[in-house]
């Protein structure tokens, strides 16, 4: 416990500025480095959302850049009326470019397994199934570490506590902050019972997703972005040429998925899009970057 007071002191030095103004900026993102494998995890709400499931997202994102060849980025998605912890359906969706990107992030899950902590899953559940778990552990490790940091700073440094927790963006965390007691601003708290609240939304969290409905779909967008990434401007241009983009998800009866995808899109690439000097060792050649101004210009 002592080191994670130490943890604590030097995030709230290091890295508060950068974290209250990214959530003055309405940023709910958290994004982290593991194992070679960059993480993305956001939590989305609109009144434009089906009730009908609390769903979670998981895109496997082409990206050279990562050691993997690939960004993973979760999101669940919730009704904007709907609580954290509620009973609607859960629905778990598999976003791939191809079905060559499941294997290899099984496989860079595999092998960064002890790294992560990542626990075993029942042998009962299907392979996407455990995938899933696994992931979920992953994305919760990450996201609710931070966020026991943010509570552990905030018994030091309120103002600095509250940044860093807020930036802990896991579904609906300031929900899951009031329901299990994490008092705001300026509370004083102990460092176990900080912990144990965190602990128990964790469980409660996944614990919801543990019986979901799995679905595995290639996703257009992102099939499209493969393609892109591998040819030049002569052998392909997503704007003249046809685009693989504008294919459907049979399995998902709605349009939403494109906004979700690109929405993950941006998160992972709007670093390096607005890089040109990153653009060449990223594999994005100008008709790239004119598709990108096309599907990033709401953002």
């Amino acid at each position: 416990m002592k080191s994670l007071f130490n943890k604590a002191t030097e995030l709230a030095t290091t890295v508060s500025g950068t974290l209250t103004t990214k959530v003055s900026e309405g940023i709910s993102l958290f994004s982290q480095t593991v194992s070679g494998l960059q993480v993305f995890a956001s939590s989305e709400r609109s009144a434009q959302f089906e009730t009908e499931y609390d769903e979670k997202h998981y895109f496997v994102i082409p990206l050279n850049l990562s050691d993997t060849g690939f960004a993973l980025h979760t999101m669940r998605c919730l009704p904007e009326s709907a609580l954290e912890i509620n009973s609607l359906p859960k629905r778990r969706v598999f976003h791939f470019p191809n079905e060559h990107y499941e294997s290899a992030l099984r496989e860079h899950l595999v092998k960064a397994a002890q790294d992560l902590a990542i626990e075993n899953t029942s042998t009962s559940k299907s392979s996407l199934e455990t995938l899933a778990n696994d992931i979920d552990s992953l994305e919760n490790k990450l996201t609710y570490g931070m966020l026991l940091i943010g509570g552990v700073a905030a018994v030091f440094n309120p103002i600095v506590g509250v940044g860093i927790a807020a930036k802990a963006v896991t579904p609906g965390v300031v929900g899951l902050m009031t329901k299990y007691g994490l008092r705001p601003l300026g509370a004083k708290m102990s460092t176990s019972s900080i912990e144990k609240s965190i602990k128990d939304a964790e469980k409660d969290v996944l614990r919801q997703f543990t019986e979901s409905t799995t679905l595995r779909v290639t996703n257009p967008i992102l099939q499209e972005l493969e393609l892109a990434l591998r040819t030049n401007q002569d052998e392909h241009d997503p704007l003249i040429d046809p685009n693989l983009s504008n294919g459907s998800i049979p399995e998902l009866n709605n349009e939403r998925w494109r906004d979700l995808t690109e929405r993950a899109m941006w998160h992972v690439y709007r670093d390096l899009y607005k890089d040109p000097s990153k653009h060449k060792q990223a594999n994005l050649g100008p008709e790239d970057i004119r598709w990108f101004h096309t599907l990033f210009a709401r953002f």
